[in-house]
């Protein structure tokens, strides 16, 4: 079962065209459709059956989200004890005329100058704004400066570690975390690095990072997904295991039979297993 989330910036797409929720017109920003506390038949949660350290959301932004940062596993551990820090990934589903993000700086700032253009709201014209379209596949490693903008909805993938620290939060009036974003903010130009390759007929690799990687696969070309992975289907209908599984839907399985016909993606981890193996 999806968790629903309702922060400011949310829109009407995933309850409207995605069926989150029994409301269609309900402004919806997240749903988190895999994590390991998410519940499942029996009173259990999906963490009693497997080890699949991810989260997978659905996101929809009618509002451009604060501009912010994650940390990686060292800072997350050393400053909160925290298990990991926060990877992330992003595939667009659905994207406006001129939607964009923000992925870092257009030029260098010291710690200095990055925290005062944050406090006075200078680093608006700071970020380096990059159109994206539907298909795009967009690595976030730690440490990079980043916000989503306006119309899109997106698939994301990222290490199960809630920690975002906010740089900048457009006059929201909402907490920022200055103090622990400058820590780990990289303060020099960076592009995304993600680049689809693909694996075989069908299957087309989007995303890969140390603590995850994605999948597109393409039902019927592809029948089959090994070891434990999160499944998302953004076309189509699919059987997973004789199950019916539709469009904005997600299901976890272990060496699972596809059938059906239609796109998922395919997310999975290092390590990741059934709870009992």
């Amino acid at each position: 079962m999806p968790r629903l989330t309702s922060p400011p910036w949310g829109g009407t797409t995933l309850a409207g065209r995605w069926g989150k929720g029994s409301d269609p017109g309900a402004l919806i920003g997240e749903s988190w459709e895999v994590w390991h506390e998410n519940p499942v038949a029996g009173g259990r949660t999906l963490g009693d059956h497997v080890a699949l350290p991810l989260l997978v959301k659905l996101l929809d932004t009618r509002e451009v989200l604060s501009v912010q940062v994650h940390p990686d596993d060292t800072t997350a551990r050393s400053v909160l004890g925290a298990r990991s820090g926060k990877a992330e990934g992003w595939v667009v589903l659905a994207a406006e005329p001129g939607a964009r993000i923000a992925y870092g700086l257009e030029r260098p700032l010291s710690a200095e100058e990055l925290r005062a253009h944050a406090e006075s709201g200078e680093i608006e014209s700071d970020l380096r704004w990059i159109e994206v379209a539907v298909g795009d596949a967009i690595d976030v490693p730690p440490g990079t400066i980043h916000a989503i903008g306006a119309g899109l909805t997106l698939y994301e993938v990222q290490q199960p570690a809630d920690l975002t620290w906010r740089l900048y939060d457009w006059g929201r009036g909402r907490e920022l975390h200055l103090d622990h974003a400058l820590l780990v903010a990289g303060r020099t130009p960076v592009r995304p690095t993600a680049r689809p390759t693909r694996l075989g007929p069908g299957r087309t690799r989007l995303l890969e990072a140390p603590a995850f990687h994605v999948d597109r696969v393409e039902v019927p070309e592809v029948r089959r997904v090994e070891g434990v992975a999160a499944l998302t289907v953004i076309e189509g209908e699919l059987r997973v295991d004789g199950e019916p599984v539709g469009v904005g839907q997600s299901v976890v399985a272990w060496d699972a039979t596809l059938g059906g016909a239609g796109v998922a993606l395919v997310a999975s981890a290092p390590g990741a297993h059934p709870a009992n193996g």
